[in-house]
């Protein structure tokens, strides 16, 4: 398992070698632009970094000696305050159900780590300490690696553990891989507790999806302009489009990606158009029933759903609920059997209790990829999706949901989470805490149309100096874009020239295409890295 306990600086001579180097290719991407040059004063982001020296003869073994527990009932004692109090008792019983690990320096106990295998096949970590003299040299990192690999022989799916919101062992958890899943207070108790998790089965791979509005003029000079000068053969391996409001132009050239690029294409239902009030949703149904039907050489299907958006009452979010929930399963069973298992169903509502009423609905159904739709929205019409307080609460409920779910063997096979009409690539680097497997944007066109881009995991930002409300700030020069784009990594042949980018919003939009796929690559490289114990801090 890989981890990141703490930070090291970077020699300073090494330091200044790297800030030279970055440097220097800024200065070589700007000149030609005629921009006088300077060097950016930038903190290399390494200098936050510290790091801890492995832990050396250290051995980590399960506890078979009842002497070893008075030095384990020291250690722990000295923790009372974060562990609480912990009878001699209670480490006897976990010793004798081989669920208490022991760390041993030179022959003497320096750490230990108990945990407990559910009925349920979980497994739960209760108490992990260090000797006070032996903090800072890897223990920790040493006991939980073996506590994985005797929840890899057993299957455990997921290791859990709650830990008191003040303590700086929350950040020790973070860096170890582990995800938050919520804040709760146990009955009685009024200290705050963060419940984390580390999921032990290969996740799949984040994807993005790329949505296609509308605009049948933009693909009709996007698709020549990727195949004169596009640096790989697809610029991305999913899009999504809604058959039902597009041209028939669109869908021809939409078919053309998938034939000629190979890309799987989805086709979403169309559900905002019934909150936007411009079709029934009676009338969606029966529509969109045809065309699945028609269609059957699609990678996702999305079921009709009836978004409720923040305005509504709450008694229309129920009613919207319950339709999603029944209708969905009703079309889901009426469609050819050749496509049910390429359907995703849209989890809407407000609560825990309305995402879970879909849920057991598609569960029935048979449907086994889910789409997490249930944002707060902004906007005239409600057209902006918004990743509030509120819509985090209901994405650790849908996660909570789905592994239990997952758990209880209630589905086949581990279910798949989609999220829907994500705006900026800043957030995507939270989409793995919520075991999201994919997520769709129309951002990489829309924001190019007012002379934005995107840089990897950051915000919007302008190139053409415009005064469109949807700019942000004064636009960039050659020199700030370049600086930007040596510090995100990013490189493309799409804004090699500047003057091209700010002038072209087919070259913006294909160079913030490629950024979404360099976000997700990096996403996905370290999930494998950390699943592989590969990553090294």
């Amino acid at each position: 398992m890989s981890v990141l306990l703490s930070a090291q600086r970077l020699p300073q001579r090494r330091r200044r070698r790297q800030g030279d180097v970055v440097a220097e290719r800024v200065k070589q991407r700007t000149e030609k632009f005629g921009e006088e040059f300077s060097p950016a004063s930038s903190r290399d982001r390494s200098d936050s970094l510290k790091g801890v020296a492995r832990a050396q003869s250290v051995s980590v073994n399960i506890a078979r000696d009842d002497a070893d527990l008075d030095a384990i009932k020291s250690i722990a004692d000295a923790y009372r305050a974060e562990l609480g109090f912990h009878t001699r008792q209670s480490f006897l019983e976990s010793l004798s159900r081989r669920e208490l690990f022991v760390a041993k320096a030179g022959g003497r106990i320096v750490g230990f780590l108990r945990f407990h295998h559910t009925r349920i096949g979980h497994t739960t970590l209760q108490e992990i300490a260090i000797s006070p003299a032996a903090c800072r040299r890897g223990v920790g990192r040493q006991l939980v690696s073996e506590l994985l690999s005797e929840c890899r022989n057993r299957d455990s799916p997921v290791i859990r553990l709650s830990c008191p919101v003040d303590l700086p062992a929350n950040q020790f958890y973070g860096n170890l891989g582990f995800r938050r899943s919520h804040r709760r207070s146990k009955a009685g108790k009024t200290r705050p507790l963060y419940q984390w998790e580390l999921p032990l089965r290969t996740a799949r791979p984040l994807a993005f999806v790329a949505s296609v509005t509308n605009a049948p003029n933009d693909l009709r000079n996007l698709i020549p302009l990727w195949e004169k000068e596009g640096p790989g053969p697809r610029p991305f391996e999913h899009c999504i489009v809604t058959p039902l409001f597009i041209e028939p132009r669109t869908l021809s050239y939409v078919r053309h990606m998938r034939e000629k690029w190979g890309v799987r294409i989805w086709f979403d239902s169309g559900g905002f158009f019934v909150q936007q009030g411009k079709i029934r949703y009676e009338d969606l149904f029966t529509r969109l029933l045809d065309f699945y039907r028609a269609h059957d050489w699609a990678a996702a299907y999305v079921l009709p759903d009836y978004v409720p958006t923040s305005k509504n009452s709450p008694v229309e979010v129920e009613e919207r609920v319950r339709v999603t929930a029944a209708e969905g399963a009703k079309f889901q069973k009426r469609l050819p059997e050749a496509i049910r298992s390429r359907t995703l169903g849209v989890l809407q509502g407000h609560d825990p209790k309305h995402l879970r009423v879909c849920l057991d609905s598609y569960n029935s159904a048979g449907v086994r990829q889910l789409g997490f739709g249930s944002f707060d929205t902004g906007g005239g019409n409600g057209e902006i999706n918004l990743l509030t307080r509120e819509a985090t609460l209901r994405l650790d409920a849908v996660r909570e949901l789905l592994g239990e779910a997952n758990e209880a063997g209630r589905f086949d096979a581990d279910i798949g989470l989609h999220l829907f009409g994500v705006g900026s690539p800043n957030l995507v680097a939270r989409f793995a805490e919520y075991g999201t497997n994919s997520f769709d944007s129309s951002g990489w066109m829309r924001t190019a149309g007012y002379g934005n881009v995107y840089l990897p995991f950051q915000g919007r930002r302008n190139v053409t100096h415009g005064a469109s409300a949807v700019t942000c700030g004064p636009g960039l020069s050659a020199r700030e874009f370049y600086t930007l784009c040596e510090q995100t990594g990013h490189d493309c042949p799409f804004c090699t020239d500047y003057r091209r980018l700010q002038a072209n919003r087919y070259v913006r939009m294909w160079h913030n295409a490629i950024v979404f796929g360099e976000m997700t690559r990096a996403i996905n490289s370290r999930l494998r890295a950390l699943q592989e114990g590969g990553e090294d801090g």
